[in-house]
């Protein structure tokens, strides 16, 4: 059977899975760029010069090939783990590309070079991974490198006699060649060092909405525990009153004002014990606050539990469908809570016509409260993750906002959306592979 179990202290978000740095995914692609770039140019002009006798010296390319090579096995051992990478140190990396193909160039023709136009790709690099200060700083030392090479290189005649047409030929080659390995470069990882950033971006703001979520969420459990004390003492007179009135009046002559004392008792009585949940849940909790429930119990006492607080109210327990046994849960108060704010919220707009679903599979259960009333106000589904918005006319919107940040927080989901035939159906989503946490 599979269980889903909650701690049973203070509310803890669940612990996230630490992602890889973006500076160090980026620069593991930047050691595949300059291991296919750089060496790829040298190799190919190593190649010309025995094909086509080009006059290139193959010991210098050479040397600065084995010492790129060597540079980059000493950044790979450096940046194997998932530490962040600073800016600063990305750019390093850059500054050894440049200085390498710089080096390569001048060893090879100079500006005369058609893999000059290699001078494009540490710049799309730093303009996609790095701030536009460094981009500026990659793009002068590039228009600089770009000027020296013009005015001093080591002269290979084939690129710069386009008489005959041999030579032309292999120019046109090495520019095809360069064009095509750039472009490759630019869609595999330029684009991938991009879409990296935009992700740690989203990342971020989901980061500062979950923060801006948790210190509501705070602001509220400081003025409900406040409320709390301020309400307890006219429910203790409301008790003692209703007693005083009970003794005065018998039953047996007062027999409807009894019935109504009793309602009214059982009403303070709910009263006081929300006041209880509120008062543990900003910091009493105690350990035997969570009991051990089967699904369908448990759902079967939430909808009980609604009925005898609204009298007259309809919730229908539709049978699940799901095979097997329901799962085992651990229900704190804060889990029990949040089904019970969906399901008043539904009661209150469609008193009649409030159905209850569940289901399970072997990774997550989920929950369904449909009604009939007037559905999202808006019709957007992110409405519950907006504190003060309400899916009813007149509501605050503060049991949907707690139960989604709650549910949240303990890796679950809460989702709304518009019934074609009228209504909402607010869907309570948590997981079953792992424990839970939160709910207590």
């Amino acid at each position: 059977m599979n269980t889903v179990t909650a701690p049973l202290a203070t509310p803890i978000a669940p612990t996230p899975v630490t992602p890889e740095a973006p500076g160090g995914l980026n620069v593991r692609r930047l050691l595949w760029i300059r291991m296919i770039a750089v060496p790829g140019a040298a190799l190919c002009l190593l190649l010309a010069r025995q094909v086509y006798g080009l006059g290139v010296p193959a010991l210098q390319l050479a040397l600065i090939v084995g010492g790129l090579v060597a540079i980059n096995f000493v950044s790979w051992w450096r940046h194997r783990g998932v530490a962040p990478v600073t800016d600063r140190q990305f750019f390093i990396q850059l500054l050894v590309d440049l200085f390498a193909l710089t080096s390569i160039l001048y060893y090879s023709g100079g500006a005369a070079n058609p893999f000059v136009y290699f001078f494009l790709l540490p710049m799309a690099i730093s303009a996609a991974a790095l701030p536009q200060a460094y981009t500026w700083v990659i793009a002068l030392i590039s228009a600089a490198s770009y000027t020296a090479l013009m005015l001093w290189r080591v002269e290979v005649p084939e690129f710069n006699n386009f008489h005959t047409t041999s030579a032309m030929d292999l120019h046109a080659v090495g520019m095809w060649v360069g064009f095509v390995v750039l472009s490759a470069l630019f869609a595999t990882f330029v684009s991938a060092m991009a879409q990296t950033v935009r992700e740690q971006d989203r990342h971020l703001a989901r980061l500062r909405e979950n923060v801006l979520r948790d210190e509501r969420v705070v602001a509220v459990a400081t003025l409900a525990a406040g409320a709390a004390h301020e309400l307890s003492t006219p429910l203790a007179t409301m008790a003692v009153v209703t007693g005083e009135i009970s003794r005065e009046y018998p039953q047996d002559s007062y027999p409807a004002l009894h019935r109504d004392l009793g309602i009214l008792r059982d009403q303070i009585a709910r009263c006081k014990e929300a006041l209880s949940v509120i008062s543990a849940s900003a910091g009493a909790a105690r350990a035997d606050s969570a009991e051990r429930l089967a699904l369908d119990r448990f759902v079967r006492q939430a909808a009980d539990e609604v009925r005898h607080l609204r009298p007259g109210s309809t919730i229908a327990l539709a049978t699940p469908t799901s095979e097997g046994s329901p799962p085992l849960l651990i229900v704190g108060r804060t889990f029990r809570q949040a089904l019970l704010n969906i399901l008043h919220n539904a009661v209150d707009v469609s008193p009649r016509h409030v159905r209850l679903t569940y289901e399970w599979n072997s990774t997550e259960l989920t929950i369904a409260i449909i009604d009939r009333g007037g559905g999202l106000v808006s019709g957007d589904p992110a409405l519950l993750e907006r504190f003060g918005t309400s899916t009813k006319e007149g509501g605050l919107g503060l049991g949907l906002f707690l139960s989604h940040a709650a549910i949240t927080q303990a890796g679950g989901s809460l989702e709304a959306v518009n019934n074609d035939e009228g209504g909402t159906t607010v869907r309570l989503k948590l997981p079953l592979a792992r424990p839970m946490e939160g709910f207590a």
